[in-house]
Order: structure tokens, then sequence, then C-alpha cells
């Protein structure tokens, strides 16, 4: 089912206007007459070209079929309704929609091909007053778990396949006439009588009722419309077609079943159908079925054969309406336009450039096949080549292999916990400190002074998914994904905002750097998702950078003859991605000053924390972390600490036993070092300004891996069964010490409520789907028993929990209404009712 909305005045694009009939010129001739201002004329003036344009574009979906008559308007009596849940059924909306009056027909939109809803759906009531109510009573209302939205019905598809199905059917019988529809054959035909008296006939055949071969007079504008239809060859008969003052189109549609050589040799002989007496100008190309003729004097239609087999359109009409059929024909897939500039080689002079740098590196060898590789191929090495500066590689993958020893480890190395100054915790800090910083934060969000960054770049391939990981679904009772409850915790800290300024539309923005393996499927699966209910300007996906693979003796390594064998360069790879996709200088325009950073798969993480921001702020420093208390001495967790006098992070293999086992002198039940890195943190803008002074200065780590590669000798792909090569890699910690203990925070926080990785695949029993799971539906539990709810279950001990949307609470507030309630679990709280 298509479903095409009827244009109006008011939001359509700028064209040329469509030819003058007499009523226009009468209104033009009128307002002539009467004395306005200039404001008042212009005002004027541009109600008329609106008109105009509404009714060109009306009359081009006339033209091509969509609309029975360019006059139509939609049914008054149906609603559309949108941002569906693929598992509502028509029988569901009908079921929640007839309480307002009789349902004539209700239908979820699918796809033609695989049967899947597309999310929306039409809803025709009987009584047009029904109709109405369920507007204003189910906009925003929660179907399946999802908050739909509900307009008036801009379709008329359903009035049109009437029309088309009567139309057949009538002409099947030979009765001529549209169906029989009375009103219907009335509006067909759009007829005016021109100022010289002759009747000008648009979307009616022969345009001005003239003979074959006739000709037209100079004076007037026409619109011819020809069918070469299926069948023997046949002759289109000489025509002369006037342009006069108008720019004419000729567009010949070939339909989408006709390959690109026939294409092509249909717009062989569209290029000779036009003989003129003057010259032509043409844009006509192979790629494209369509010309652009202009002149002012007669074009002369020649007889011309079209092959069996063939279908061919073709339509004389106004250059106002030019673009709109180029755009529809595109949309239909009715056109072969390429898309982007064909890729083509770099010249010698760029090449004998480029392959002398590497040649001074000593990695020259990359062009090894390059004389061999096709056109495209050539290209897309040549330029990722250029993304790199192989000197700068040699010099990494040196430091990384063998770190030079800095002044302060020759020393004996020093590690205290972070100072008491920069730090807080959650579990013992005093209510009203916790309650200034999230009102201060909140503050700060109603500015529009907060922004989150995701670092979104892994693949789900440790869980069974080749799937970003934010798609994964971790089987809570709504299924939603990781990146649909980080998006309803910002749209619920939105208006956490809105709620306590008074201020209306708050925006947080959202950054979510990918990997290049990664972006495309994350684009994709924001735009099939709406976003998720945020508005998509306020959400940018970005990429993060790669570097190349090194063999085991410093060589790049080729993935394939054409392509370098690259991988991401670590969450580090942040603070340049911030600059290279324009990121920070966003930030810089929206006036952020405070920036939440996490990873993706943390199943629990407060996106956009009010209490965080507002505690980083109110310290007044560059970056401060979250971090959790280390369950125990063995945990293999890397610890947030200050390490010789700077602050730093330290993995637990680094720790020897004594140090790991160390006690809190203050609190001896508890672990000296204890503050476990979650990955989890705020940044200052005016520190991200200066990315430029530190960047180079971060360390690179390398990661032994088994690289497929090719053979340089045989060009063969090798698949090594051990680590042949290494990944170089930046970790986003690595910019701590460049910081000094003044500018640096860290808040510790409840481990059960802020913290559940998704690391490993089901059934692990750690770290897993079903853990990360629990974790919520425990919380949810937890929430609802604070505020005097009951919880029971006669389930597993395992599926006792509460999923409380995050649309609902963002960290247990405006719970009160559950007080008295006793809920069955497993259960899902979507709604204050």
């Amino acid at each position: 089912m298509s479903n095409i909305a009827v244009p109006k005045a008011s939001n359509i694009g700028r064209i040329e206007t469509p030819p003058v009939i007499k009523d226009d010129i009468k209104e033009d001739e009128d307002a002539s007459q009467v004395d306005l201002d200039e404001a008042a004329q212009e005002e004027l003036s541009e109600k008329r070209r609106r008109e105009r344009e509404a009714r060109a574009q009306a009359l081009t979906l006339e033209i091509i079929g969509d609309l029975p008559y360019a006059e139509v308007k939609p049914p008054e009596n149906v609603l559309f309704v949108c941002k569906l849940n693929p598992v509502t059924e028509d029988e569901d909306l009908d079921l929640i929609f007839s309480r307002f009056g009789k349902i004539v027909s209700c239908e979820v939109i699918r796809d033609k091909r695989t049967g899947d809803s597309l999310q929306y759906a039409f809803i025709e009531f009987e009584d047009q007053k029904a109709c109405e109510q369920a507007y204003f009573k189910m906009q925003g209302v929660l179907i399946d778990d999802h908050r739909i939205h509900v307009d008036f019905s801009q379709s008329v598809s359903r009035l049109s396949d009437t029309w088309r199905t009567a139309t057949n059917s009538k002409r099947a019988n030979q009765s001529g006439g549209f169906g029989g529809v009375a009103n219907l054959e009335k509006k067909r035909q759009y007829r005016a009588v021109d100022p010289d008296g002759q009747e000008i006939v648009i979307g009616g055949v022969p345009a001005f009722g003239l003979a074959e071969g006739s000709d037209i007079p100079p004076s007037q504008p026409a619109m011819c419309v020809m069918s070469v239809c299926n069948g023997i060859r046949q002759a289109v008969l000489a025509m002369l077609v006037i342009v006069s003052a108008f720019s004419m189109t000729f567009i010949a549609g070939v339909h989408w079943h006709v390959n690109i050589k026939q294409q092509q040799n249909i717009v062989g002989q569209g290029a000779n159908l036009f003989s003129p007496t003057q010259s032509i100008r043409s844009t006509c190309s192979t790629n494209d079925v369509g010309f652009r003729l202009r002149s002012s004097y007669y074009y002369q239609l020649q007889q011309t054969h079209v092959e069996r087999s063939h279908s061919v359109l073709i339509h004389f009409i106004p250059s106002a309406m030019a673009n709109t059929f180029n755009n529809l024909l595109d949309r239909l897939h009715l056109t072969s336009k390429e898309e982007g500039v064909q890729a083509s080689e770099p010249t010698e002079e760029e090449l004998k450039d480029l392959r002398d740098i590497y040649v001074k590196a000593g990695q020259d060898h990359v062009f090894t096949f390059y004389d061999g590789l096709s056109t495209s191929e050539k290209a897309g090495l040549f330029e990722r080549l250029k993304s790199f500066d192989p000197q700068y590689i040699n010099e990494i993958t040196e430091k990384a292999l063998h770190p030079p020893q800095s002044s302060d480890e020759s020393q004996e190395t020093r590690l205290e916990p972070l100072p008491e100054a920069a730090t807080a915790s959650i579990l013992d800090s005093k209510e009203e400190d916790v309650q200034s910083w999230y009102t201060s934060g909140l503050e700060y969000v109603s500015k529009g002074q907060v922004a989150v960054v995701l670092m979104a770049g892994g693949q789900g391939t440790r869980l069974g998914s080749s799937d970003p990981k934010g798609c994964f679904n971790i089987g809570l009772p709504s299924q939603k994904s990781l990146f649909q409850i980080q998006a309803e915790r910002i749209w619920k800290v939105q208006q956490l905002a809105e709620k306590q300024s008074g201020k209306k539309d708050i925006f947080i923005p959202w950054y979510v750097m990918t990997s290049g393996p990664t972006r495309l499927a994350t684009e994709k699966y924001f735009e099939e998702h709406d976003y998720f209910g945020l508005q998509k300007d306020n959400v940018f996906i970005f990429e993060q950078g790669v570097l190349p693979c090194i063999s085991n003796d410093g060589k790049i390594l080729l993935e394939t003859k054409a392509k370098i064998a690259v991988a991401p360069d670590g969450n580090g790879g942040i603070y340049q991605a911030l600059l290279t996709s324009n990121v920070r200088t966003d930030m810089r325009k929206r006036g952020v000053q405070h920036i939440h950073a996490y990873c993706v798969d943390n199943c629990l993480v407060k996106v956009a924390d009010p209490v965080f921001i507002g505690f980083a702020a109110s310290k007044d420093v560059d970056i401060a972390t979250k971090v959790v208390r280390k369950r125990n001495a063995k945990e293999s967790v890397g610890l947030i600490l200050q390490k010789n006098g700077k602050p730093d992070v330290v993995e637990y293999s680094e720790m020897d036993d004594a140090t790991a086992e160390a006690k809190d002198p203050k609190q001896p039940d508890l672990l000296k070092f204890r503050a476990a890195n979650i990955v989890n943190h705020y940044y200052s803008f005016r520190f991200l300004e200066s990315i430029e002074d530190w960047a180079h200065k971060l360390p690179h780590h390398v990661a032994r891996k088994k690289i497929p590669h090719v053979n340089i000798e045989t060009g063969d792909t090798v698949k090594p069964d051990k680590p042949n090569g290494i990944k170089l890699e930046q970790f986003v910690f690595d910019v701590f010490p460049l910081l000094s203990l003044e500018k640096f925070a860290c808040m510790e926080v409840k481990r059960e409520d802020e913290f559940s990785p998704l690391k490993n695949a089901k059934g692990m029993g750690e770290d897993d789907p079903d853990t990360s799971k629990q974790d919520i539906l425990n919380q949810g539990r937890r929430w609802v028993q604070n505020v005097g709810g009951i919880v029971e279950s006669e389930s597993a001990p395992e599926e006792t929990g509460v999923e409380v949307s995050p649309l609902v609470s963002y960290g247990g507030e405006g719970l009160e209404f559950l007080s008295t309630r006793t809920i069955k679990a497993p259960a899902v709280i979507e709604k204050e009712d």
C-alpha cells in the first residue's frame, strides 16, 4: 500500500510556476486595480505564488497517476498512527481505538516483501467526530511499550486505489470514463481558455484538441503526453510542439524492468527525437533517461521507432514541475542516475610523491601489487595510504614496542589513593550534598551546557552477534536494546530539567562514536527506530580513527593486494576523533561546558547523570571519573589512584599481591586501593579545547594479534595460527597523568546501581546478558520496594525483578504511584497508571 500526501501550499519546495490560466490572469488584473502598500502587495504576490506552486505539484502527481485529480483532499475520518512497536497487530489497534467509535478499517502497513511491520498504520472511523476524539486522547499513549504519535492522515492512497480499480474495470468493459465516478471524471480534466480563445486541456489528449501534424500557434504553452506501449514496432507520428516563453523539459521514463543497455538504446533514439529550427542546448547523457531543452521556437518530433517490449512515457511539462517530476522518478527508481563521482586513479606525479614518502620510511612494499589493480582499487589504496604518515607510524610503533624510560620510572613507583579533597562517595556523602549536586546538574542541563559522548565502536562478536554492541537485546521483558535504554535515560533527564526549570525544549546533544565496521549499521539502527524519541538534530554519529596493523618486524600489513590491514585506534582515539569529526566545533556552537563520556556496554550507566555533572562542576576540575568499590583483592580491574603524584589508572596485573591486598588505615575493613575504573568520565569543555596541545603525547599500547594478510612475495592470503603482528591502540585514561591532582576528581558510586558490564556470551555467568538483565530487574525491584510497593513472584528467583522504564524513572524518583501496589514479577512499568 503506497501512501502519498497531498501537497500543501505551506510546505512545498520552491519551483517555477506552471502556465498561467485565465483565473490567475483575472486575479492579477483585479489586484492591480487595488491601491495596496508595498508590503501588502508583496504578501499577496507570495500567497498567489504558493497557490500556483501547490497546484503545480498536485498536477504532477495527477499526471503520473498517483492522484485521481489534483484537487483531491485526504479524508477527515482517517488517523495516521506511527512509532508503533513491530509486534503490534491490526487487531490490537482496532481493540484500543474502537472505544472512540466504530472503525471501518484498521491496517498496520507492512513491507511487501518480508511482511514486517513498517511501524505505522491507518485507522478509518465511520464517524469524523470519533476520529477527532481519538486524535486528542491517544497522542503519546504507550502501546506495546512504544509511545505512539497520532495525526490526521494526509494520505489519499485508499481513495486513489479505489479510483484506479474502478477505472481499470470500466476500461476492461470498454465503458470509458474514469471508473464511472462522476466527480472524479469531472475533476480529472482541468480546462481553461487561453487569451486567444483556444481551449487548453491539461491531462487530456491531444493538447489543444489539435489534429496530428497541425501547427500550434507560438503564443500557446502546451503539455503533450504520449505513450509508446508494449507490442510491435510502432511509429510516433511527427508532431509540432511549441515551447513559447516557457522552458520545457523532456523526460523519458523507462520502466524498471528494462536493463541498462536497453535504456541506453532508448536514450540514443531519444536524442534524435527533436530537430529544432534553432540550436538546442541539451544536458543528455547515456546514464540519464532525460533531456533538458530550451528554446523559444518550434521543435519537431520526428518519426521514431521504439523496439518491441519497451515502454516509454514522454511528457512535455513546464520546468516549474520538472524538479518535482525528476525527484519522483528517482524515488520510484525509474532513472539510472549514478551516485557519487567515478573513482579515478592518481596522476603519475601524485603517485610518485606518495611512493617517495613511503620509500623514505621503509614501507614502500605497500605498493607491491599497485600496478595490477583496477582503477577503483588504485584510487582506494592511494586514498588510504595518503591518510597515514608512515614515518609517524614507525615512531609510535617503536615507542610502543620499546617504551623510553622516563626519569620517574628510574625511581621506585609510588602508589597512593587519591587525596580526600578530590574524592566523594555516594555511599557515605551527606544527603544535602548529593541533592545540591543533583540540582546544579539539572540547572546546567536546562542551560544547554551538558553533552554526552558515547564510545560505541565495538561489535557484539563475543555476544554472538555481528551487529554493533549497542543494538544488542539483553533479554529484558521490554526487549529494549542498549541504545534504546540509554536514549530513554537522556530523554528523561531532559524532562527532569524542564520540570525543575520550567523551561521547554531542553536538549542534551548525544555524540555517538562508532568504528568503521559499525558506523553504517549504527546509523541505520538509529534511523529505523526514529532515534528512540530524541530529535535527530541532537544525535551526532561519528567515527573513530584507524591505524595500520604492523608485522612483528615493523612492516605495515596488507589485508589484500588493494587494501591495508587496519584496526580502530582504541577508545583513546576519542580525542582526535572529536577534532576530525567536528564534534568539538558543534559543542562550541551549542555552548556546551560539561561533557559526560561512557562506554556502551554498561547496562546500568546513568547517562548525563546530574549528580555527577554537579559534583565535577563544583570541584572545578577538568576531568572527573566514576568508580565502584573493588569486590576483592583478586578482582581483575584497573584502579584509579595517584602514581608518582599524578592521577592514573593501574591495572591489576601491574600490582603485587601485597599492594593489592593492603587495607585502608582509616577503614580497616576496606581495601586501600579499591577505586575500580568503569570508564565513566566527565570532561570540562575548556580541557577539550586544548586537545591539540597534548594529544600527541598520549602513548600507544601493543595488542599482539593473529592478523590475516597478503604474502608480499607470493600474493597469497595468509591466515596465521599464532600472533604474527600488533595492533596499536590508545586508552581513554592515558590523558589522566597529564593533569595535576587539583584538576582531577573521583566519585564512588554503588555498583548495583551504576555498573553492569556486558562482556561475555550468554551462559558464562559473569558480565553476560543474563547478569546484565538481572541487574536491571533487581534495581527496579529495589526502587518499587523503596516506595512501599510489594513485588511477588511464583517464578524462579532470577525472575523476581521489575523493569522500570527510564521514561518513567531515571534513578528511582517519581514512583510513589506504586506505593500501595502489588506487582507480579517479572514485570515492566512503562507508564504511570
